[in-house]
């Protein structure tokens, strides 16, 4: 099997109807120590991407950053090579976050699965945030803004990169619900958005990559 038809079925799986926040995470820990092999022989080049324009609006590369849905730091990585040297990560996966470890590019790794309560993490922490991937079926929602907004400082910069498909599929984002309120905390002031974009992500057709480049207020 091609490393694309082995990311396929390992993100159909992902995105299938698991019952618990256990069962996804025990997915993405049993993929952990290939995870990294797997995309990048997909032809998956999200992180790639995603850091370059991050890099573009955040050049700072002593700025605080924090890795959201960082997995097994494949975005932090590339940040990492454009000379961010001040990287935390977060996510629910351990095993993801002990293959991250080993690459020796993040700080502080944090382990959680996000809902909507309130993150361990100090307000205006951070300077930028980046997440790509975190929005799927099942994962990340848009209960999740607030807490970016909090935890990033005035004026830091949030990039959120999924895949297109999902605004047009997955119910709780499709028939404009996630755009909505990415649009109401635009009207309230929270953050402001500087580009929506998007890019081709590589290996499946399916793989077009929304961006959200927004500027905490």
């Amino acid at each position: 099997m091609s490393f694309l038809n082995i990311a396929c079925e390992k993100l159909n799986n992902i995105t299938s109807d698991v019952p618990d926040a256990d069962g996804k995470v025990k997915i993405y820990d049993d993929w952990a120590e290939t995870y990294d092999e797997v995309q990048i022989g997909s032809g998956y080049k999200g992180p790639e991407n995603a850091a370059n324009i991050f890099s573009s609006y955040l050049a700072n590369t002593d700025a605080r950053i924090l890795d959201f849905a960082c997995g097994t730091g494949r975005v932090a990585g590339e940040l990492f090579k454009l000379g961010y040297r001040n990287i935390d990560g977060l996510d629910a996966s351990q095993k993801s976050l002990d293959v991250a470890a080993r690459k020796d590019i993040m700080n502080e790794l944090i382990c959680v699965w996000v809902d909507d309560k309130t993150l361990k993490i100090a307000s205006d922490s951070y300077d930028g945030l980046v997440c790509v991937g975190g929005f799927m079926p099942g994962q990340l929602h848009s209960d999740c803004f607030d807490e970016w907004i909090r935890i990033v400082k005035p004026g830091g910069i949030i990039v959120n990169v999924l895949r297109q498909q999902w605004i047009d599929e997955y119910p709780p984002y499709a028939n404009n619900q996630l755009e909505d309120d990415v649009k109401k905390l635009e009207r309230l002031m929270k953050w402001e958005l500087i580009k929506r974009d998007e890019f081709e992500g590589g290996g499946d057709k399916t793989w077009t990559m929304a961006v959200f480049i927004h500027k905490v207020l």
